[in-house]
């Protein structure tokens, strides 16, 4: 049997990690953070994606260890849709198939992939399903400031995505968090068995 890609996604402060721990507490689950690979890829020096930055940009992208400086990237590509695009052009095949190699290499049935921006950069094509988790736009400023988060920190991470209500929409499945971590737990595992029953 073919893995199944799962992408889950939702805004700041909705539980992702949360919902992310549910998912693998069950037994053929294997779950996967696209933005952790993304951090790799930005941990390296050499690498194809290092060159191509430095050819568009010049060698100010690079620290002075030769990794890729964040802060410079995200100079280059804020409010310039252009170079935003150019970098997500690069970046996010790569992410996939580096994602790809993760999840043949471990062999499992069900992976299940945390994806900040699933829609907004169009990874929700590559799943078999999609999970979006919602929570009141309150409640995630709540939790975001509880993080030690600025209030306009927050309130612009939140705005910089598609609102967590529309992200729901857009998805296979929704969960609802509002509540108890119980609840939570509740909806992944229900969520879970839904979907093996699909493509069993």
């Amino acid at each position: 049997m073919k893995c199944i890609w799962i992408g889950l996604t939702g805004g700041p402060g909705c539980g992702k990690s949360e919902a992310v721990k549910s998912f693998s507490e069950i037994p053929g689950w294997q779950c996967y953070d696209t933005d952790q690979i993304c951090h790799e890829i930005y941990e390296e020096s050499n690498s194809p994606l290092v060159r191509l930055m430095e050819d568009r940009w010049g060698s100010e992208v690079r620290s002075a260890s030769g990794q890729p400086d964040r802060k410079v990237i995200a100079e280059k590509v804020f409010n310039n849709e252009t170079e935003r695009a150019w970098l997500n052009s690069i970046l996010h095949p790569e992410i996939l198939f580096r994602l790809g190699n993760k999840i043949s290499a471990s062999g499992t049935e069900w992976a299940l992939i945390e994806v900040p921006l699933l829609f907004e950069a169009k990874f929700d094509v590559r799943m078999d399903k999609t999970i979006a988790i919602w929570s009141p736009p309150e409640v995630q400023l709540e939790r975001l400031l509880a993080r030690g988060w600025t209030r306009e920190h927050a309130e612009k991470r939140i705005a910089s995505q598609l609102p967590a209500a529309k992200k729901l929409e857009l998805a296979d499945y929704g969960i609802i968090n509002r509540g108890s971590l119980e609840s939570l737990h509740e909806q992944c595992l229900h969520i879970a068995d839904e979907i093996k029953s699909i493509f069993k």
